[in-house]
């Protein structure tokens, strides 16, 4: 006996009937195999398309087909569908005479410009006169610069000294509370707030300054002098300040070394 090859067939979609895949067409895009057909079979297009001719326009492009069967399972998420819906908007769906619906964006901005508040994430907020933008903290009176009683260590007892060197490069560095009173008040350095104090002076502007102001007199003897010495040496604890240093000639200055001005003025 041998055994007959029945064609292939598919089940429509709309009438139910088993039908040769001749009476389908075939699927396109991404679900277009090899023996891929849609739904509705070639009678049930007629009737949809006889259907569309006889109907008024409607808003859609797209015909409509013939009403599917639904299974119990899709008639009850329908149900369920309509009943939230319905509860929802409390008005039944707008006919295709009012055009179409608006979307969900143009529904959310009419909803939020009948009620005027800007929902829950919105971060803007109603502005009242009281809610102003803070004003800032008032600080005290800008000290004197000349003013060492006016500096504040901070906590480790330091006070920030700035300055500039000969190139015109800055540079800053901690000193103690000690030292930049004394700067300050020896005109080496002014207070520029109350942790911190500026230098004035370069080291070749430093020098400049101290030969200028001297005529390049010599302190000790009164001859042309070139070099800078210290009143108070500053291996007994004097400092490079306008008030300390003054011009010396060369002898003087190597004679005199490390000793007070009463000890080599007086030997």
């Amino acid at each position: 006996m041998t055994e007959t090859i029945l064609p292939p067939s598919k089940q429509c979609a709309y009438c139910h009937q088993l039908k040769p895949l001749s009476e389908f067409r075939r699927r396109t895009g991404k679900r277009s195999k090899g023996m891929s057909r849609r739904g509705a079979c070639r009678e049930c297009r007629k009737l949809r398309e006889a259907g569309a001719a006889a109907a008024p326009p409607r808003p859609s492009s797209a015909p409509a087909l013939p009403e599917r069967p639904l299974s119990p399972g899709t008639a009850k998420q329908d149900k369920a569908t309509v009943s939230i819906s319905g509860a929802g908007s409390g008005a039944a769906r707008p006919s295709a005479a009012q055009g179409r619906q608006p979307s969900l964006p143009e529904r959310v901005k009419e909803a939020r410009g009948s009620s005027g508040t800007t929902g829950p994430k919105s971060k803007t907020r109603p502005r009242s006169a009281d809610t102003g933008r803070t004003l800032p903290q008032q600080r005290g009176p800008k000290p004197d610069p000349q003013d060492a009683s006016a500096l504040i260590p901070s906590g480790k007892g330091m006070i920030l000294m700035r300055g500039h060197s000969d190139k015109g490069r800055r540079w800053h560095q901690e000193i103690d509370l000690a030292l930049a009173v004394t700067l300050v008040r020896e005109h080496a350095a002014v207070v520029v707030n109350r942790r911190t104090i500026r230098r004035l002076y370069s080291n070749k502007d430093f020098r400049a300054y101290i030969l200028t102001r001297d005529q390049y007199i010599c302190h000790f003897c009164g001859l042309y002098g070139d070099t800078i010495d210290h009143l108070l040496p500053r291996a007994k604890g004097g400092h490079t300040t306008p008030d300390n240093c003054v011009c010396a000639c060369n002898l003087c200055n190597q004679t005199k070394a490390d000793q007070y001005v009463e000890e080599f003025m007086g030997r």
